[in-house]
């Protein structure tokens, strides 16, 4: 009878309460399963590494010499150092900070001679363009040019209306628009040129 007790499948419940308590006893091994090991893994590195006592400094040693802190300072987070270490370090960083804020302004500066070289340039090529106009030649800077469709003005053509007096005035947004795109129009002529004809260099 005992025998026909052992091999009855077990109840729901019991199942359960199995499975709960195989749960709780499995935190408590000393051992890793491959699933728990690859999971470790996974979350944190491949790399292993024992922790002992030479892991941790001394209590009392500086953070940044890591001897015995002479003089020692301690900073809001509580951490300890040496009098001496403490300041070098602020020296340090102060060093650093200047070089880094100089470097800032020194590429700024650059950035904005280049941009300053270029809105010359596209002057000169606006300027360059307009008096050739004037000869009767043709410009080389066609790229950009709005295409006039017949029986359509574009946007900025000053329409004549009969029988009135037309008042033609022009304000600084308008003048500021108009150079904004003849520079434009200069920069593309001066790129296309620049595909086209790259410059030479010394050496070729």
């Amino acid at each position: 009878m005992a025998h026909d007790q052992q091999d009855l499948p077990p109840l729901p419940g019991e199942a359960v309460e199995n499975q709960m308590a195989h749960s709780k006893r499995n935190t408590s091994r000393a051992v890793f399963t491959s699933h728990e090991r690859a999971l470790a893994k996974s979350n944190w590195s491949t790399g292993s590494a024992r922790l002992n006592r030479d892991s941790f400094l001394p209590f009392g040693s500086c953070g940044l010499c890591l001897g015995i802190a002479r003089e020692p300072v301690a900073c809001l987070h509580g951490d300890i150092f040496c009098h001496e270490c403490a300041l070098a370090n602020l020296l340090a960083q102060k060093r650093d900070i200047k070089r880094t804020a100089r470097v800032r302004r020194d590429a700024q500066q650059e950035a904005e001679r280049i941009k300053a070289a270029e809105h010359e340039e596209d002057c000169e090529r606006v300027v360059r363009d307009f008096e050739t106009s004037q000869v009767g030649l043709p410009t080389t800077s066609k790229r950009g040019k709005p295409e006039i469709i017949p029986g359509e003005l574009p946007s900025d053509a000053l329409v004549l209306h009969p029988g009135g007096k037309n008042k033609f005035a022009l304000d600084e947004k308008e003048l500021s628009r108009i150079a904004d795109e003849d520079r434009l129009k200069a920069r593309q002529a001066i790129d296309d040129e620049k595909v086209v004809f790259p410059p030479s260099h010394p050496g070729d």
